[in-house]
């Protein structure tokens, strides 16, 4: 018999649908319960991809006894951490706050009116690990609330307490950040053996990675070595599927080698945006080839047919964790010829015990591939090719095997991560099948995740849009709407692009310069949280302080431009203490470090006659420029930036206005002239 999760918009909440626990999802249908019955609410968050989710699930969900204690004892609810994002990070900051520790599946007792005064992780069903049973918690808790109410009340008020105080915005608006000293304190920490920072487990850091190859662009040989340093080792293989393409999560250990399995969309996304900008940066064509790996992953085996993207594929199949990706020596012998046998055994670790479980092997490079190309003499894009058919074959084998489920849903804030991916990587590499991408994936948003009113959902599934937005998702938006406007610079969708950064300041307006992370009619929190660190994904402030600045330089907008200033020396001296967790947010401390350039086009004829600037202009990364274009009918329509606002042609030509800090230099129609102008960063302008 199914309980009410059966028509759940979000797969992790059907995937327990048959469990005897009478489930509730987060809704005022169960807190309204709890607070009539006055019982404790059990509050079980996860998501799909998760691994020991799953566990806890088969071995105490699906138990008959376990579940008689949960109904007769609990209103018991279950949450998608990824859908509510919000209750995630509320009730994690009170189980760290109980335990010094978090996690998945996250597992809180709270009061009817929402305060947790218990909570952990994963619980095994019998005492082991140095942790209770879960049916020793349950029974623990069934009788401290039955028998010593005061105790639960002080418990929760001082939990309560605990989350309210982490949620305080600090006063650091005076505090100016020294980049360089950043760098240094990274350099300080950096693990120059295999890469990236700190021990196993193993986080592959993208936005951190981001801000160092910002730096590098300006000249700093540090930041590039360790962001070099870091890609070169992450691309070896084992948490990069060097077969399939794409990453998965983290690695285990401290060497890249065997990682927690399941695949995210966020970061695939984040991370071909870092490998192509490193391959904008240094020309190396194994960053280029990762990227497009990962990107053409994403389309194969995340992709809606109508143009939004999955949220993840499982760590588990059928077979065990992580099989699908692992390989037994026999199936690689069996699959490839002698030839291309011997290529793997010249370029990849296979030692003969394996290197996983049961003698498995995951495919990892024995070095730097520039470095296997020399051993080999040939050039690094022939054995790039030659390795490319090895893994297109190795590809056909494994569709042998059952594939890891997929979470089908299609997260707002996580699609608008990709379309940057997408729009970028068809402009700098001039692929027209990475721009369809990321404008059908944009317009499936705009039609399925944006309502009448223009307000934003926070996922859908299976024809159903589910919970408000987030800052994030708004914030995301505007982003993707940029990355989008600037394939073809269509006026609609910059005034789109205003229209949402519109809703997210009036609607997620919080203390002095930050925003609320959540929507301002959303109602069932215990509090209102304003967060400010990055994790998995950028935090949604960090993203709003990027619209800002792009909307400053669109708009020549000195409002949005001080918000954006404030905002980012709101975070200083947490961003000086934990990089690691504000990466995102030194990408910004770095774009603040020195004037925008604006660049503008203007032409009476097609898209066409402004080619020949566009070809200069995406050529390179800049992630300090934008740039707008009016042509053929669009005329001098409100949808268009204030940024063409006044710019007219010379002599009837396509023109070139080049500004820094919207101060302007000569306008110009020759290209050259106009490529010039654009590494002009330092001059004096009129």
């Amino acid at each position: 018999m199914t309980n009410r999760l059966k028509n759940a918009s979000s797969p992790y909440l059907r995937q327990h649908q048959d469990n005897p626990v009478d489930w509730y999802p987060w809704g005022e249908e169960a807190l309204t319960k709890a607070s009539v019955e006055n019982k404790p609410i059990f509050l079980s968050i996860g998501y799909a991809a998760c691994h020991w989710c799953h566990v806890m699930a088969h071995e105490s969900f699906e138990d008959p006894q376990t579940a008689s204690i949960l109904n007769e004892h609990f209103i018991s609810i279950k949450v998608d951490r990824e859908e509510r994002p919000d209750l995630d990070d509320i009730y994690m900051r009170a189980v760290v706050a109980l335990t010094g520790r978090g996690g998945w599946p996250m597992s809180v007792f709270l009061t009817p009116d929402l305060k947790p005064f218990y909570g952990g992780t994963y619980f095994p069903p019998i005492s082991a690990y140095g942790m209770p049973s879960f049916t020793q918690v349950l029974r623990s808790v069934i009788d401290v609330w039955h028998n010593n109410p005061q105790a639960v009340q002080k418990n929760a008020q001082v939990l309560t307490s605990a989350v309210q105080s982490q949620f305080q915005v600090p006063d650091n608006a005076k505090q100016m950040i020294n980049l360089d000293s950043i760098v240094q304190d990274l350099y300080q920490n950096y693990d120059w053996q295999r890469g990236g920072w700190g021990n196993g487990p193993k986080f592959p850091q993208a936005m951190l990675i981001q801000f160092l190859i910002q730096r590098a662009m300006k000249g700093d040989h540090i930041a590039q070595q360790m962001a070099i340093h870091s890609l070169n080792h992450m691309a070896q293989g084992g948490m990069y599927d060097i077969v399939g393409g794409g990453f998965h999560r983290y690695s285990t250990d401290a060497s890249w080698l065997v990682p927690h399995f399941e695949k995210m969309l966020y970061d695939n996304a984040l991370l071909a945006q870092v490998y192509l900008h490193a391959f904008a940066l240094t020309g190396d064509s194994v960053y280029k080839h990762v990227a497009t790996n990962t990107l053409d992953f994403i389309l194969r085996e995340l992709a809606h047919p109508d143009g939004g993207f999955y949220a993840s594929l499982d760590a588990d199949t059928v077979d065990g964790e992580g099989r699908y990706y692992a390989w037994r020596m026999d199936a690689l012998k069996h699959a490839l010829s002698q030839e291309q046998l011997t290529l793997m055994q010249n370029t990849m670790d296979l030692p003969g015990e394996g290197n996983f479980e049961d003698g498995l092997l995951i495919l990892r490079y024995k070095d730097n591939l520039h470095v296997l190309a020399e051993k080999l003499n040939t050039g690094i894009d022939n054995l790039l090719g030659e390795l490319s058919l090895i893994f297109s074959i190795l590809r056909e084998t494994r569709k042998k095997l059952a594939p890891p489920t997929k979470d089908d849903k299609i997260i707002t804030s996580w699609n608008t991560l990709v379309i940057q991916a997408f729009a970028e990587a068809g402009l700098l590499l001039e692929q027209e099948r990475y721009l369809t991408a990321a404008k059908d994936a944009l317009n499936f948003l705009l039609t399925h995740l944006q309502d009448k009113t223009g307000s934003l959902m926070r996922s859908w599934s299976q024809g159903k849009a589910d919970n408000p937005g987030t800052l994030e998702d708004y914030a995301g938006m505007v982003l993707a709407l940029r990355a989008v406007y600037e394939i073809d610079f269509s006026p609609s969708i910059f005034s789109k692009m205003r229209e949402i950064f519109g809703i997210m300041r009036s609607e997620f307006k919080g203390e002095g310069h930050l925003y609320y992370d959540t929507h301002a009619n959303l109602s069932d929190l215990l509090l209102r949280p304003i967060n400010l660190q990055d994790n998995a994904v950028p935090s949604g402030n960090a993203l709003a302080a990027k619209a800002h600045w792009l909307l400053a330089q669109y708009e020549h907008d000195t409002e949005s431009l001080e918000q954006f200033i404030n905002m980012v020396r709101m975070v200083y001296s947490q961003a000086r203490n934990y990089p690691s967790g504000f990466g995102y947010w030194l990408e910004m401390a770095d774009l603040m470090s020195h004037p925008a350039q604006q660049i503008a086009l203007v032409s009476s004829g097609g898209v066409e006659t402004i080619e020949p600037f566009l070809k200069i202009y995406r050529s390179k990364y800049r992630p300090d420029s934008v740039i707008a274009s009016r042509y053929g009918g669009m005329g001098e329509t409100k949808e268009l930036p204030s940024l063409l606002e006044d710019r007219n042609m010379l002599d009837d030509l396509p023109t070139a206005y080049v500004c820094l800090g919207h101060t302007c230099q000569q306008p110009t129609n020759e290209v050259k002239q106009f490529e010039r102008q654009l590494y002009n960063k330092n001059k004096s302008f009129s």
